[in-house]
């Protein structure tokens, strides 16, 4: 069975820092995927696909000056995916915005910095340990109803005999 690449959505509308998140990203971590959103809602249409981090950037009107900011975009992350992680990665140094941020689901809020990429590749390589750790939902399931099927063919030939 192969295993799933961890993936990662990056969100962010500035071509050049789109450029160094993933330079620094492919640099530090060779084996993730990345895909790359000048919007989020181009990143929403393709949450179904299951990235395993999102880093959104909080002003993304660059290029459409109609879409939607970041905590808009985390407020429809949420109501689509409870569990993904998300990490606010902006130049915002607004302590509401990030509270907000954070109230609303966020993993973490990283105002950009030289020093902001050693505090991104942290989460990564902890969030890649966890999900290595963690035995898939759907094992579980299948235990589940192995484990039920045992106890009903049990029943059943308890009470016929």
């Amino acid at each position: 069975m192969t295993q799933k690449k961890f993936l990662v959505f990056v969100v962010e509308d500035d071509r050049h820092l789109q450029k160094m998140i993933v330079d620094y990203l492919t640099e530090h971590f060779p084996d993730i995927e990345i895909n790359l959103y000048k919007t989020g809602e181009d990143a929403l249409i393709d949450l179904k696909i299951g990235p395993d981090l999102i880093i959104l950037d909080y002003f993304l009107s660059l290029y459409d000056k109609d879409a939607m900011d970041g905590l808009t975009v985390l407020s429809h992350i949420r109501q689509a995916n409870k569990t993904v992680r998300v990490v606010m990665f902006t130049g915002q140094e607004d302590p509401d915005v990030a509270a907000s941020a954070i109230k609303m689901g966020a993993f973490d809020y990283i105002v950009k910095s030289p020093e902001s990429f050693n505090k991104l590749s942290d989460i990564i390589t902890q969030l890649k340990k966890q999900i290595v750790n963690e035995t898939p939902p759907f094992d579980k399931r299948l235990l589940i109803v192995l484990l039920i099927g045992i106890i009903m063919l049990s029943a059943l030939f308890i009470f016929r005999h």
